[in-house]
């Protein structure tokens, strides 16, 4: 359970500011103190809680998803949609980033951060763990081609290339690629390449694939920069 605690309470006093409010950090704690006193006397009889940490900003995004901000500066992530596993690690990386400046009170620069974003995957400055992706196959190789068959699915990429492959893959298995570039548009599972295959010295992922990806997190997340432009969210403590 989390609570907010009102606008006169500070959840602490960032690194930046311990040494030269020392005093304010010390009124915070005594105050912080006093809350939870207060707390627990609106609890019936025989019920108690314990605070285990105190939090700087809390983003919450829906049931069960939400982002913390430590007093050290470190982003929590919990629930699936903010963390999800579909996502190559650059668009890990920029969501919670973009999280981190939304409870940092600085939504303006979101913008930047994005276009530094769209720099590194076109200069190609960052190493193919950034693009790749990683999927389990959750079916045998089998019954993915029944099933392509019968039109009961799409086709993959990961299955794509273990059945280009020759081997035995089985339910279970995992297979890392990223998108190369391809002289004409094609579907991605056309132009999935094994990871293991990538050349540092030959570089050949699709930016533009990358980058449409990295546009295409900021709209689906567009929600998040709507919250920023509201009022402040409150400090809380745990």
């Amino acid at each position: 359970m989390y609570f907010v605690p009102p606008s006169s309470v500070e959840a602490g006093v960032s690194p930046a500011k311990r040494k030269s409010h020392a005093a304010d950090a010390a009124a915070t704690t005594e105050e912080i103190a006093e809350l939870q006193k207060g707390l627990a006397k609106e609890l019936p009889e025989g019920i108690e809680i314990d605070f285990d940490e105190q939090f700087d900003a809390m983003f919450s995004y829906k049931a069960k998803n939400y982002a913390l901000l430590t007093k050290d500066g470190e982003v929590v992530i919990k629930g699936g949609a903010l963390k999800s596993r579909g996502l190559e690690k650059f668009q890990r990386v920029f969501l919670e980033e973009m999280i981190k400046l939304i409870m940092e009170g600085k939504p303006e620069a979101i913008i930047d951060l994005r276009n530094e974003f769209e720099k590194r995957i076109r200069n190609r400055e960052w190493k193919i763990d950034m693009l790749m992706k990683t999927d389990t196959l959750q079916d045998s190789l089998d019954k993915y081609r029944a099933k392509i068959a019968g039109s009961a699915r799409n086709r993959a990429a990961a299955y794509e290339l273990a059945l280009a492959s020759g081997r035995n893959y089985k339910p279970g298995d995992q297979i890392s690629y990223y998108i190369k570039a391809t002289p004409k548009k094609v579907p991605a599972y056309e132009a999935a390449k094994p990871a293991s295959e990538f050349d540092p010295e030959n570089r050949d992922e699709n930016v533009d694939y990358y980058v449409a990806k990295l546009d295409d997190l900021v709209k689906k997340f567009r929600s998040l920069t709507d919250v920023a432009s509201a009022p402040k969210q409150e400090s809380l403590a745990l």
